[in-house]
């Protein structure tokens, strides 16, 4: 393993020198003199600023894993969801598979499927987005966004086992500002949006408008003729707006209220070798981006919300509120044998409600000495499922088929409630001016409540109930914190930390492994350095880490393909990320980043079959990832100036089986963007997977069904700014 490690790093080191050698030439070849003079001419790169725990802080002065991506760097790199944002971020995967509400992230290894309670915590404009379906939807209007890598639980609580997402939401202030962009790529995909912010009332009122129209007719074909639209063909529009006001100099109150509607194809799944259908005879495998159903498979999403965000500076510190709501419906209707028989279909309606309220304070951000804060948080979500299993005719004498010959129809109804409270609170000691020692500690309870009926009704029967039993459970967590870093040079930190998180714990389907499943707890034990040189023009970061994970949750499937949760026992991570940028010319820069991951079972036996998965990798997790590439403005004539980015993406093997017999390979992705861009006008081509490398996602291997990752996409972006 070692020297599999030292050779794949000597390989990702060639590639690296290649692309930098063939870009200086690049540049070099053409450099006049107004770049020479920026090369000669020194330039202090800018800090930046973060508010990742809770006050703000140069990023490179916390001792944490933290990525950063401001406006520009999300404007440049062309991201537009939360697939885009993964490339750019050490260790962050995440793949939206069957629908967007049907997704997997992963961070660290560490995954969240749809059907469990998240592993990472998103939080938009401070307010906890609390279930990963409500992860995949559009970015756009964004200021910045935060990616912590690590169990975050002291600060943010439940569901941050693996991490923290924040995202930060443009902020209206006296200037006035207007854009406008329009793009048109390949499957017919297009998309406008825009937004605009100005003062009502100099230093008091300021308000905020933006909005986002995107439609797209799927790269999936389906085989089966007449049958709907293709799959992953979307239709969606979201809209935010933001009204700010200033009382008194040190009051700040934002009011924040946003919506979206999606209409999308659903689980376009194609049968590989290991599909039933096809070790039996009956039907063949399907090859890449074509399935066949005989059913249109849609997903209706709407989503909509408001944040009050209240701050107000005091002397004995910053007292900060934020209070959100969130409301959540889906309906998904599916081809659910995924096949060209009328065999089964499920019909799937959920609404979830989420309240959620912070109150803290934290010492001015001008004292000397230690800087701590303290607070309070309270949640509630409530949620009513409805699942319908339809048995079509091509079931009527099938084993699965729970009627007498002929068809009928199962549906689960279920109401669930969570809520808690949590105390929590940090403070950074200050010692001999160059260490820093953090502690923080929180405590949490959550209660959660479950009752479910399940209704069967034969064709042409009557309909009859079953009252399933009423579930609850309580979970409580301690969660503690330990930092230091030891800033033994200008702008270089030595750090270690040690700290604890939890995931909760809930209730399956009463009709697929209805057993209730445990919390899952994890440690974990980092250490790493912080350096920047030549006036951090050149940033440096590397950590390694180990976490240890108990009773981790593993998503399981029924003969249905519906999902359930149950405890595997124990697991850990092994890592290290290396995080890079360089400045060499005030508009060139060469960016990378690396991964090396292992993520292996300590203990797990499958209950039904006996096997030991000791020592096997874990779901879906790859053994490395990295990103190399480089961006470039030159000035042209006046106020033009060309743009070039340019950037490999690799990925290495995962296995989609716990008992590591069915694995895809390590593969490589290329992005190509160039534009010209002008004093209010910009235009750019871009291509991405520019050599139509083919991938999986995701398969369910005892299914055999697969999804194909995004194949060759090119498209044009004009934007204008007023």
């Amino acid at each position: 393993m070692i020297k599999k490690f030292y050779t794949t790093i000597a390989s990702w080191t060639g590639k690296w020198v290649w692309l930098t050698m063939i870009s200086t030439i690049f540049i070099c070849s053409g450099r006049d003199l107004q770049a020479q003079e920026s090369l000669e001419t020194p330039y202090q790169a800018e800090a930046v600023i973060v508010t990742a725990q809770k006050r703000e802080e140069n990023v490179q002065d916390i001792p944490d894993s933290i990525t950063v991506l401001d406006e520009l760097n999300i404007s440049d790199a062309g991201i537009t969801d939360m697939a885009g944002l993964s490339t750019y971020v050490p260790n962050f995967e995440f793949y939206n598979f069957g629908s967007r509400w049907h997704s997997q992230t992963y961070i660290r290894g560490i995954k969240t499927l749809n059907n469990s309670e998240p592993s990472t915590g998103l939080y938009v404009d401070g307010v906890n987005y609390s279930k990963s379906y409500l992860f995949d939807f559009p970015l756009f209007d964004v200021e910045r966004v935060e990616v912590l890598r690590g169990p975050q639980g002291t600060l943010y609580g439940r569901n941050t086992m693996a991490g923290v997402i924040n995202i930060h939401t443009r902020t209206p202030d006296n200037e006035t500002r207007a854009q406008i962009s329009g793009t048109y790529a390949s499957y017919n995909e297009k998309q406008i949006q825009g937004h605009v912010q100005a003062p009502i009332l100099k230093d008091k009122l300021f308000f905020g408008i933006s909005g986002l129209i995107s439609s797209s007719d799927g790269y999936m074909e389906n085989d089966v003729e007449g049958v709907g639209e293709d799959g992953r063909h979307k239709d969606g529009q979201a809209g935010r707006i933001k009204l700010r006001y200033l009382p008194a100099p040190k009051w700040d109150i934002t009011l924040s209220l946003d919506g979206q509607h999606h209409e999308d194809g659903a689980f376009p799944f194609r049968r590989t070798q290991r599909n039933s259908f096809v070790t039996a005879g009956k039907l063949e495998a399907d090859s890449p981006y074509h399935y066949s159903h005989d059913f249109d498979g849609t997903s209706e999403n709407d989503f909509w919300g408001a944040t009050l965000n209240t701050s107000v500076d005091t002397k004995l510190g910053k007292v900060t509120s934020i209070t959100g709501y969130r409301d959540f419906n889906n309906e998904d209707f599916i081809d659910s044998d995924f096949s060209p028989l009328d065999a089964a279909r499920m019909k799937y309606v959920l609404q979830e409600r989420t309240f959620s309220q912070e109150l803290r304070i934290a010492s001015p951000g001008n004292k000397t000495g230690p800087q701590w804060l303290a607070g309070i948080y309270y949640f509630y979500i409530n949620s009513d499922k409805e699942r319908t299993n339809y048995y079509q005719s091509a079931m009527a004498n099938s084993p699965s088929n729970p009627f007498a010959p002929g068809t009928g129809t199962r549906m689960t109804q279920s109401k669930g409630t969570n809520f808690g409270e949590a105390l929590f609170g940090q403070i950074t000691w200050p010692v001999f001016n160059t260490l820093d020692i953090t502690t923080g500690l929180r405590y949490e309870v959550e209660d959660a409540q479950m009752d479910a009926t399940v209704f069967y009704t034969p064709e042409g029967g009557a309909k009859t109930a079953t009252q399933q039993p009423y579930q609850e459970s309580r979970f409580t967590a301690l969660l503690p914190k330990l930092s230091v870093g030891w800033h033994f040079m200008d702008d270089q930190m030595l750090y270690t930390t040690v700290s604890r998180a939890h995931r909760s714990g809930g209730f399956n389907d009463p009709n697929v492994g209805g057993a209730p499943y445990d919390e899952e707890y994890s440690w974990v034990y980092e250490a790493g350095i912080k350096s920047g040189f030549f006036q951090n023009r050149l940033t440096v970061n590397i950590c390694g880490f180990y976490t240890d994970i108990q009773d981790e949750q593993i998503t399981r499937f029924d003969e249905y393909n519906q999902s359930y949760l149950e405890n595997a026992g124990e697991s850990h991570r092994l890592g290290m990320e290396v995080e890079a940028g360089w400045f060499i010319l005030k508009d060139l820069e060469l960016f990378a980043s690396f991964t090396w991951l292992q993520a292996e079972y300590d203990k797990y036996t499958d209950p039904v079959t006996g096997e030991d998965f000791e020592g096997k990798t874990t779901f879906g997790v790859p053994d490395y990832t990295y990103t190399l590439g480089f961006q470039y403005r030159r000035p042209l004539w006046r106020d033009w100036n060309g743009f070039c980015r340019a950037e490999l993406a690799g990925t290495g093997r995962r296995y989609f089986d716990d008992s590591n017999t069915v694995k895809e390979p390590g593969y490589e992705l290329v992005n190509l963007k160039l534009g010209l861009e002008g004093a209010h006008w910009d235009g750019y081509v871009w291509a991405k997977n520019l050599f139509d490398r083919h991938y999986c996602i995701f398969e369910n291997v005892d299914r055999g069904m697969t999804e194909d990752g995004e194949p060759l996409t090119i498209g044009i972006t004009l934007s204008y700014r007023f």
